[in-house]
C-alpha cells in the first residue's frame, strides 16, 4: 500500500482548478477543467448539479474540513470519460482561500490516470479510503469487491476499505484475466478462490480469506469455463 502526499501530486500531475463560493456556485475554472468538462462561465453552475447526491455530500464534508483546517483532510475520487472515450481518474482536494477571497474555496483535481493504470488502461493501484486516510492498494492483492450501498467495500488481505466507485465502473477498469463478476454485488480475484461449493443446486465460492460468497445462476457457466470445469 502507498499513502499519497499532496506534494507528490503537485510535482507530478496536471491539475484542474475549480473555485467556488460558500453556496457551491462555481466562480471560475482553469483551462484543464473547461476543456475536459465543457464548463463555460457564460452559464451558472452549482456543484450540486454536477455531482450525484453522495458525491456532493463528500464535497460538503471536504468544504467543512477546509473551513476548520484550511484544507480538507479527505479526498474525492472520480472517473470521467472524455470525448475520446478514454477514462480519466481524478483525485480531488478542497482548500479555503484567504484575504479578499475569504469564504471562497478552491478544489484541485489531479489527473492520476497514469499512476493508477497500465498501458492497457487497467487499474494496477486501486484508490481506497480507510477512515479519512487515502491509500493505494496493489490490485493483485485485492481479494474481492462488494457493493455496500453508495460505496464499494474492498477486501484485501483480510482488511476492509471503502471506495466511492461503483462496481460497474470498477469492473470496467479491472483485467478480465484476474477478476470476474460472480454476482450483482461481487467481483472476485480468481487467484484468491479456495474452492467452489455446491449445495442444493446452488453454487457458492469459498475465498482463501474464509469469505463465503454467492455465485449467481447467470454467472455459473462463465465461472466454470474460467476454471476449465465446463
Amino acid at each position: 500500500m502507498l499513502s499519497l502526499t499532496l506534494d507528490i501530486l503537485k510535482r507530478t500531475f496536471k491539475v484542474g482548478v475549480v473555485v467556488f463560493d460558500g453556496n457551491y456556485d462555481i466562480l471560475c475554472v482553469n483551462k484543464t477543467i473547461s476543456e475536459l468538462f465543457g464548463i463555460s462561465l457564460e452559464s451558472t453552475y452549482n456543484l450540486s448539479q454536477l455531482h450525484s447526491p453522495q458525491a456532493f455530500a463528500k464535497i460538503q464534508k471536504m468544504t467543512a474540513e477546509a473551513v476548520e483546517k484550511n484544507k480538507s483532510g479527505s479526498y474525492v475520487i472520480k472517473v470521467y470519460k472524455n470525448g475520446s472515450d478514454k477514462e480519466i481518474m481524478f483525485l480531488g482536494k478542497v482548500f479555503l482561500l484567504h484575504g479578499q477571497c475569504q469564504a471562497t474555496f478552491v478544489a484541485l483535481l489531479y489527473d492520476v490516470t497514469t499512476l493508477l493504470t497500465n498501458e492497457e488502461d487497467f487499474i494496477v493501484k486501486f484508490p481506497v479510503y480507510e477512515g479519512d486516510d487515502f491509500l493505494l492498494l496493489e490490485v493483485k492483492n485485492i481479494d474481492f469487491f462488494a457493493a455496500r450501498g453508495n460505496y464499494t467495500e474492498v477486501v484485501s488481505q483480510k482488511r476492509k476499505f471503502l471506495s466511492p466507485l461503483s462496481l460497474r465502473k470498477i469492473e470496467n477498469k479491472l483485467s478480465p484475466e484476474r477478476f470476474v463478476r460472480i454476482h450483482k454485488s461481487f467481483i472476485i480475484n480468481i487467484n484468491s478462490v479456495q474452492k467452489l461449493k455446491k449445495t442444493e443446486n446452488r453454487y457458492r465460492i469459498l475465498m482463501k480469506d474464509g469469505s463465503d460468497l454467492p455465485l449467481s445462476r447467470s454467472k455459473i457457466n462463465t465461472f466454470l469455463k474460467l476454471f476449465g470445469l465446463r
